[in-house]
């Protein structure tokens, strides 16, 4: 199994498609570049998920998910 990626690294593919997209396509996106397995984590370890990153993200005001569409959100992305 390889290393967490970061939610950030999750933010940088929506960034790569304008800043808001269909869910379903952000989940194709990161399950070509990172493999459809990838695991996410946040700064304090918490592992996920590709839906449970998008929950902390979301719960976070990282991204806005409504109808379908994920979208980037006010809060800023870590400074990793």
């Amino acid at each position: 199994m390889s290393e967490p990626l970061f939610g950030h690294d999750l933010l940088s593919l929506l960034v790569e498609k304008g800043g808001a997209c269909r869910l379903e396509d952000l989940r194709a996106a990161s399950a070509a570049v990172h493999g459809a397995e990838a695991t996410y984590c946040n700064c304090s370890g918490d592992s996920f998920d590709f839906d449970g990153v998008i929950a902390f993200l979301g719960s976070k005001g990282k991204i806005s998910v409504a109808d379908g569409t994920v979208a980037l959100g006010m809060a800023p992305a870590c400074q990793h």
